[in-house]
Parts: structure tokens; sequence; C-alpha cells
């Protein structure tokens, strides 16, 4: 099964963290999100679809201590950009194993 393009829907500020929404919470199985560290800064929580039990990302975040918003909407941007080219070519996600 072919996953779905990404792409950040919605942008919060919490206490501490800048976060890229990708799609809504409510399509996950509940307990299901997990979280998975990808490269120096980001943390991408994935969670279990409801419909189709594959996994997914939700959400990347990015501590606001390391650096500015424009700074986290830029790497959010290009780290969503390098996993749809790697969905495209059939390549491991980034948060694989």
């Amino acid at each position: 099964m072919q996953m779905q393009r990404l792409s950040i829907t919605r942008w919060q500020q919490t206490q501490g963290k800048y976060v890229a929404t990708l799609q809504a919470l409510d399509r996950f199985k509940p307990n299901s999100i997990q979280p998975r560290k990808v490269g120096q800064f980001a943390t991408v929580l994935v969670g279990e679809l409801l419909d189709t039990g594959q996994r997914e990302w939700y959400c990347i975040s990015y501590p606001k201590e390391e650096m500015e918003f424009e700074e986290a909407r830029q790497r959010a941007g290009a780290l969503v950009e390098d996993e749809n080219q790697r969905r495209a070519a059939g390549k491991p996600s980034l948060t694989a194993g």
C-alpha cells in the first residue's frame, strides 16, 4: 500500500516547542502515538491509523531553545519534502526502525 503524501496543515507554539501538525489526531488509534527522533532536533510523532492500521506521521516538533520559529518552519518543510521523496521512490521512512 502506498503511503500518502505529507503536508503541514497547522503550526502551534507550545511552552517549549514549535509543532507542525500533519493530520488530525482523531485519525489515529488511541495510545498508538510514539516519538521518533529524526536528525539533531526534530521529533516526529508516529501512530497507527484507525482506517488502515498503517503507521503514519502525526506531527513534527522542534525545541524553542534551539531555534527561532522561521528556522523550525524551514526545517519541517525540508523534512516533509525529504520524507515525501522517499515515499515516492519506495524507500523506507525516515522514522523506520
